[in-house]
């Protein structure tokens, strides 16, 4: 375990994804329990019936199974969270404050902002309806999650003016659809812009020359028809 390197440094945006990555990992190694605090340290020594006093050899094993889960964590952390942990001494006291910061009013405050405000820009549908979608679920992972009505408008809201028409009538809906399926819809509305926005092949633009020239053939000819 000790040698395990965490694929994902948690940082302050991306915290769901991180703590998923260690409870997997804890889960596998049956470390659970010393994270959410149902492994219960032994006592550091214990007595002999003669009252003589020796390290526990429960509590030595259980120690070095904290240390190695604690490494574990420290080296999952961005220089950016480090310093959020350089007193905790255990595995639990890590993860405790952790929760705590990233759970905290602020960071509350801070996701609902990012949230208001996001736009799709010049991203795709897809990358804006991800970068959407994990907001949401931090803010769900600290146990503030978003009603689903304003996750909807708030969508619609920042797919920008080329969507205006589609998000128009998607309100006007009741209700308004939720957010998965309004996703699936913009992505299929996106194919259709781009599709109709395309190159024109070369096959369309010789119809069109083609159509172009029996046009002004029968303006003309009706222009001489009129003449006579």
């Amino acid at each position: 375990m000790i040698n395990m390197v965490a694929a994902i440094k948690l940082n302050p945006t991306n915290y769901l994804p991180w703590r998923r990555q260690i409870t997997h990992m804890a889960e596998c190694f049956d470390l659970m329990g010393l994270l959410d605090g149902s492994t219960i340290p032994p006592s550091p020594s214990i007595s002999s019936e003669a009252g003589v006093q020796s390290v526990n050899p429960a509590y030595t094993a259980w120690k070095m199974k904290d240390l190695k889960l604690l490494s574990v964590l420290y080296t999952s952390l961005s220089e950016e969270v480090d310093s959020e942990v350089i007193d905790s001494s255990t595995s639990r006291d890590t993860w405790v404050t952790l929760e705590g910061v990233f759970s905290s009013a602020s960071r509350q405050h801070q996701l609902r902002e990012e949230l208001l405000w996001i736009r799709r820009g010049s991203s795709s549908v897809d990358d804006y309806g991800k970068k959407f979608k994990l907001l949401c679920d931090q803010l769900n992972a600290i146990g503030r999650p978003v009603d689903e009505t304003d996750k909807s408008h708030w969508f619609l809201r920042g797919l920008g003016i080329q969507f205006a028409g589609f998000a128009d009538t998607r309100t006007a809906f009741s209700p308004v659809p939720a957010f998965r399926d309004l996703l699936h819809q913009a992505k299929q509305y996106d194919l259709m812009l781009r599709a109709m926005d395309g190159p024109t092949t070369p096959v369309a633009f010789t119809a069109d020359r083609r159509l172009m020239s029996l046009t002004l053939v029968t303006i003309l000819s009706l222009l001489v028809m009129v003449k006579f």
